[in-house]
């Protein structure tokens, strides 16, 4: 029986790193994915859970099947989520590991709610813990942000597709990198007018808050989490990987001052890059099911107090970041813990 709220949206950012693609090929090596990263790592202290291992069903899944994408909706809503939110990889017209969403869109399974969050950082060596030599640089230029816009109109037009007030909602991941931000979102909302849409547009916020969402021409921001202002001091100074208290860390952001505009709250379940960043990798101790159904519960009351109905919305970060450790899809070492975690949450909200 799935235990879907339509009350409570609980939107995981999904990651779609698990497939192979021409360009990891020749930037990594053949058939590298995400996987790769994820089976490789090493444990950088006593007790520290690496490598992370996938359980069944899914396990070390290819998302170029359509059966996979199945199991993780059927998962999702079985615990409660009501929807995925995309990574999108566009630069300038080039588009990266776009075959999950593309199968979705062009099968029309799963049947499921989704949204779009435009990754629009350079690509670099640095998203693998190395240089940060620029593979693929980053287009903003007035006729790529419209051809942007342009190729995002059959997603939005999508039955499944996750409005507000009949307006697709679209995340930009790092909207202050935006030249001229106010030009470029006129320019989408003129452009997605001319085909019936209304934009709903969400600035995430990952490493900068200096702007409101009016600043940069957006309708409201998402907090993503982990807030690394709310992190406190490293448990072991100097002690490598870097350790924070995953406890205190979400205390800190549940205390955080309401802003004066619009933000959907955030929640993670747990946090460890040692994957992607070995010995130069974030930590977060104490972090437990118990720990991040307590963030949850809590935000679920916030959302509710503050927003209406149609838009209490609360993004995990996230359903799959494997590579992070940042994942709700069960593993060897917790089982469906985290899963369960959601459910009870919603459950005795």
């Amino acid at each position: 029986m799935d235990f879907v709220s339509d009350q409570l949206k609980l939107l995981a950012f999904y990651l779609p790193q698990f497939h192979p693609i021409p360009e990891n090929d020749q930037w990594w090596g053949k058939g590298f994915t995400e996987w790769n990263n994820v089976t490789s790592s090493v444990p950088g202290f006593t007790g520290h859970i690496q490598p992370r291992v996938p359980a069944k069903p899914l396990e070390y899944y290819d998302l170029r099947s359509e059966r996979v994408q199945s199991m993780q909706a059927a998962m999702a809503k079985r615990y409660g989520l009501y929807g995925f939110c995309y990574y999108y990889y566009w630069f300038g017209g080039k588009k990266l590991l776009e075959t999950p969403l593309e199968n979705m869109l062009g099968s029309g399974k799963p049947n499921f709610p989704f949204c779009i969050c435009w990754a629009n950082h350079e690509w670099t060596r640095a998203w693998y813990g190395q240089d940060k030599k620029i593979l693929i640089a980053q287009d903003y230029s007035k006729s790529s942000m419209k051809k942007f816009i342009l190729d995002l109109i059959p997603a939005l037009k999508d039955p499944r597709y996750i409005t507000i007030e009949d307006r697709p909602v679209v995340c930009v991941h790092q909207a202050e990198d935006l030249p001229d931000s106010k030009a470029i979102t006129d320019l989408w909302r003129k452009e997605a007018g001319k085909h019936g849409i209304e934009l709903y547009l969400v600035k995430v916020e990952a490493f900068c808050w200096g702007y409101t969402p009016a600043e940069l021409g957006f309708d409201a921001a998402v907090e993503f989490a982990p807030d690394w202002r709310m992190t406190g001091d490293l448990l072991a100074p100097g002690v490598k990987p870097r350790r924070v208290d995953y406890r205190k860390t979400i205390i800190n952001m549940l205390n955080k001052p309401k802003p004066e505009y619009k933000l959907f709250r955030g929640v993670f379940p747990q946090w460890d890059n040692t994957p992607r960043y070995k010995s130069a990798a974030f930590v977060f101790d104490k972090s437990s099911p118990e720990a991040f159904s307590f963030h949850l519960q809590k935000t679920l009351r916030y959302t509710v107090e503050n927003f209406p109905e149609e838009e209490r919305f609360i993004f995990i970060n996230a359903w799959n970041e494997w590579g992070e450790g940042c994942y709700l899809e069960p593993c060897e070492s917790y089982g469906y813990a985290y899963l369960d975690a959601v459910k009870y949450a919603l459950s005795i909200y």
